[in-house]
């Protein structure tokens, strides 16, 4: 494995060019195909990393912003005002006609994401008593989230779809928190 990978290192800069930008049919070769979508796939891989980055970014504005923003004006409009957008940004990221409105939305998903995290941790302390904080503090419903996004993915297999699928709950828990 290692000497393929050392030798289509080697080879790469003799088979890659500026044709790998059109792929053409007629002179066929598995090869330089081969190279051309590596090519590619290396120019393009940063992206998933980059979109990541941008909603964990926006993740930690979200608790910076949030917080004194649901201390002036209170925390049930700013909870509602984020899940609405938040709902809308993800509905944008599921439909994104292209990368950087997809990276854009990612952002500011993450951005109502943590606004929004931040905000139903302090109302949820805020409505029980001292002696309950452990148990709204703890991190359950996270797992339970993550477990029921994990079988919903596999059912649902092309991602857009499962972003829109994803984004339905929004909606209702929207509905029901008016």
């Amino acid at each position: 494995m290692l000497t393929l990978v050392v030798k289509i290192k080697l080879l790469s800069s003799h088979f890659i060019t500026d044709s790998c930008r059109r792929v053409s049919f007629q002179n066929w070769n598995i090869f330089s195909n081969f190279m051309c979508f590596y090519k590619r796939f290396r120019q393009q891989a940063y992206k998933v990393s980059l979109a990541g980055s941008l909603f964990f970014t926006g993740l930690l504005l979200g608790n910076v912003l949030f917080g004194p923003l649901s201390d002036k004006i209170g925390r049930r409009p700013v909870y509602l005002t984020g899940l609405f957008f938040e709902v809308i940004f993800g509905y944008v990221t599921a439909l994104a006609p292209s990368y950087e409105v997809f990276a854009a939305s990612r952002l500011l998903v993450g951005l109502m994401n943590g606004g929004i995290g931040l905000v139903c941790f302090v109302l949820a302390q805020e409505y029980v008593g001292k002696p309950y904080w452990a148990m709204t503090g703890t991190s359950m419903i996270f797992a339970v989230g993550i477990a029921l996004f994990g079988a919903l993915g596999y059912l649902v297999r092309p991602w857009r779809t499962l972003a829109l699928v994803a984004n339905s709950s929004g909606v209702l828990v929207f509905l029901l928190s008016v």
